[in-house]
């Protein structure tokens, strides 16, 4: 946890991003390497094809958390980040190379109808006996998840996390916050696109888009005012959502969402260690008050120019 040093100053572990793709937006090794620069210490990959990410080295410095191939249903929405290989539910969960097993249970946001999301693919019952079989071999489950219905069924279920999570309610949150189920609410993945650097979208589409994310931001601030563990997750590696840079982009918005910026770097730090269950030395000692990409930019020099080798192991 963190320890006050003062009045004015505050101590933190190392920043954590609890949900990115390492082998999409580019090759593995530099992606990993891009998280460093940006002073993220810890990552979660949150799913990787037929495990792609066997037996690539990445860089020492960067804790690895990896959930392996995500789990979806043959037909559905996942193919690329999923498991794909011939075989059965407790095949998959066993491989996990974690404690964290992917399960994708919607499809996509629409960018074309407003509160439109892609089908479920698991039942309430599908869903929660994932769970249950994941928790009898000590695994946790986080749920890529979209709509209000399909968030509260997650909830219910006993997942352990809610990824993206667009369009849910107060409610379920306060059922969250109630429960101590986890959200990664990877904003920036929707805010980016209103930038549409290569102009793929149309002017109805932008709206949406827009849309999409106000309320986002609107859910955010409701979450942190009634205790739902919130997490940085950027979903980096998804399109225009680059790897490194959009750590602080997530943060910002959660800041312009109405959270302190204290309370944002809380989240970045000690949230995403709790979530995963990795211990934190308090490494980072910052004054209130400091923006956010100060902050990072303290993490970036102790990553890159410690004195003595980083506590943080591949797992």
């Amino acid at each position: 946890m963190s320890q006050k040093k003062s009045s004015q100053s505050l101590t933190f572990p190392m920043p954590v991003d609890t949900h990115v793709h390492l082998t999409l937006g580019g090759d593995p090794f530099e992606n990993a390497h891009r998280q460093l620069a940006a002073g993220v210490a810890v990552v979660r990959d949150a799913g990787d094809r037929d495990a792609s990410l066997d037996g690539l080295e990445l860089p020492s410095a960067l804790t690895v958390v990896r959930t392996g191939p995500a789990i979806f249903k043959k037909g559905s929405y996942g193919s690329f980040l999923g498991e794909n290989r011939d075989l059965t539910l407790s095949e998959i969960i066993a491989r996990t190379p974690s404690s964290f097993v992917k399960v994708i249970l919607t499809g996509l946001v629409s960018f074309d109808v407003y509160g439109e999301v892609g089908r479920q693919q698991w039942s309430f019952a599908e869903l929660s006996e994932i769970v249950r079989m994941a928790a009898a071999v000590g695994k946790k489950v986080m749920v890529h998840v979209n709509s209000d219905k399909a968030c509260r069924e997650a909830v219910n279920a006993g997942v352990h996390s809610l990824e993206h999570g667009y369009f849910i309610a107060f409610e379920t949150l306060e059922m969250m916050a109630e429960k101590g189920v986890y959200w990664a609410p990877t904003v920036a993945a929707m805010a980016n696109q209103s930038r549409d650097p290569d102009g793929r979208f149309s002017v109805d589409q932008l709206a949406i888009i827009e849309r999409n994310y106000k309320r986002h931001m609107e859910m955010i601030q409701f979450a942190h005012a009634n205790g739902v563990k919130l997490t940085i997750g950027t979903d980096s590696g998804s399109y225009n959502v680059p790897h490194g840079s959009s750590f602080l982009r997530e943060m910002e918005i959660f800041a312009e969402a109405g959270i302190p910026v204290t309370e944002v770097w809380r989240i970045a730090t000690e949230n995403g260690r709790q979530l995963l269950g990795l211990e934190g030395e308090p490494l980072l000692s910052i004054d209130q008050g400091q923006p956010l990409a100060s902050l990072l930019d303290k993490s970036k020099f102790l990553l890159n120019h410690q004195c003595r080798p980083p506590t943080f192991l591949f797992r």
